[in-house]
């Protein structure tokens, strides 16, 4: 069987929306976001969502006339050819290097707080996590799409009895308008990590072929999922931001867990930490078997070597994953030693997928008739606008793909001189 079953209706694809766009984010970015844009934070995400919106209707638009389960490397290929279709691949797995790292140093912080240990041991509790993804990932995660659900579930319901807890009306009195132009300036600050949230929206690309009525049932799922995801993310701000649970990395890593302590005291605050810990684990080990089956789906088309074509006894890419979890100690060790903030390495996977959604974004110009490429235009200029809030975090990104472009070009250029060869 070539086709994907056709199963997935409006309310089952909300459902994969907010199980794609609520993770670890939930546990750091709202505080991030306060603490660098300070009262204008809630402003932040308003503008993170109206610059996002056209590169998500773009998405769906391109998932509901063209679905496939390729996604965004599949329209790139239409337009630019398989050569920068492989090279988004790629893209795709040197997010490796700084992305898995930021969700397990969330998973160390709440672990820190679960086994009263201060600061000092979060590289310690990094590799700890790094240890247990492997042993999760060698055994595989049959049931990941559940997980997903129950980790949303759990998530949005704790969300909800916080804003119960911590007077959620009288939060909104943090709210100030920027009026000024430095002002203004200081809420656009928080764009490019707030962008975080939204990682994802290529995911939900890949499932255009699962709905039964791609072109009216994809693009509720996409803007309804988004539109409940921006709720949750904006009610722990104005929270965080009432009750001053941010400040600093650490701080901010377990602002939540502190805003509960503040509200309901130290255990529930220890529970809380435990469940945040289990939940950032779960989310974080299912990307890590992504990563797997990416590595093991690279290797089938030669692009890796044959080692990891081989599953294990569970089913589960083990090889693959055993390489994608050394990958990701190289970089938890790296980026200690090197003194990374937990910023820049947001920035930097940020800045990956912005190179990615800007390529789809521009294949879609090629694959659009007539008014639809203003919306291309507009995805464009998006996606232009958070780069350059990103700034030199950009320049891993450009680093990455251009790397990924010329290994390809080479190797297409390799494969062409051996066949011409063969031939004479």
């Amino acid at each position: 069987m070539t086709e994907f079953i056709k199963t997935l209706g409006p309310w089952q694809g909300i459902a994969m929306t907010v199980t794609t766009f609520v993770g670890t984010g939930l546990m750091v970015l709202p505080a991030m976001s306060v603490t660098e844009a300070g009262d204008f934070a809630f402003y932040s995400w308003l503008i993170t969502v109206l610059i996002i919106v056209p590169i998500a209707i773009v998405f769906a638009l391109l998932g509901s006339r063209f679905p496939s389960s390729g996604g965004a490397s599949h329209y790139i290929g239409q337009a630019f050819g398989e050569t920068a279709e492989k090279a988004v691949g790629w893209l795709f797995l040197s997010i490796l290097l700084v992305g898995p790292g930021v969700a397990i140093k969330v998973c160390a912080y709440y672990l820190a707080i679960v086994l009263n240990v201060s600061g000092e041991w979060v590289l310690s509790l990094s590799i700890l996590t790094i240890i247990g993804l492997l042993l999760f990932g060698i055994v595989g995660i049959q049931t990941s799409a559940k997980i997903q659900t129950l980790i949303a579930i759990v998530m949005i319901m704790a969300v909800l009895l916080l804003a119960s807890q911590g007077d959620i009306i009288s939060s909104t009195e943090t709210i100030h308008t920027p009026l000024s132009i430095p002002e203004w300036q200081q809420a656009l600050s928080a764009v490019s990590v707030v962008f975080w949230c939204f990682l994802g929206i290529e995911v939900m690309a890949h499932m255009g072929a699962e709905f039964k009525n791609p072109a009216r049932d994809f693009p509720i799922a996409m803007l309804g999922g988004i539109t409940l995801v921006v709720l949750t993310y904006l009610t722990l701000v104005l929270l965080i931001s009432w009750h001053h649970t941010y400040g600093s990395e650490m701080k901010d890593s377990q602002s939540i867990a502190i805003l509960v302590e503040k509200l309901m005291g130290l255990t529930a605050s220890k529970w809380f930490s435990a469940g945040a810990f289990l939940i950032s684990f779960a989310n974080t080990a299912i990307y890590i078997l992504g990563f797997g089956r990416m590595v093991h789906a690279l290797s089938n088309k030669n692009a890796m070597p044959s080692y990891f074509k081989k599953l294990n006894k569970y089913g589960s890419p083990g090889r693959s994953v055993v390489l994608v979890c050394i990958i990701c100690l190289f970089s938890t060790l790296t980026t200690e030693l090197l003194n990374f903030e937990l910023y820049w390495m947001i920035e930097m996977t940020n800045g990956t997928f912005l190179v990615i959604y800007s390529l789809a974004t521009i294949a879609s110009l090629k694959l659009f008739k007539g008014k639809l490429k203003i919306l291309s235009y507009l995805s464009l200029i998006s996606c232009l606008v958070i780069a350059f809030q990103i700034g030199l975090g950009m320049l891993f990104a450009a680093a990455a793909v251009t790397l990924a472009y010329f290994w390809e070009h080479f190797q297409a250029t390799k494969l062409t001189s051996t066949s011409i060869n063969a031939k004479l």
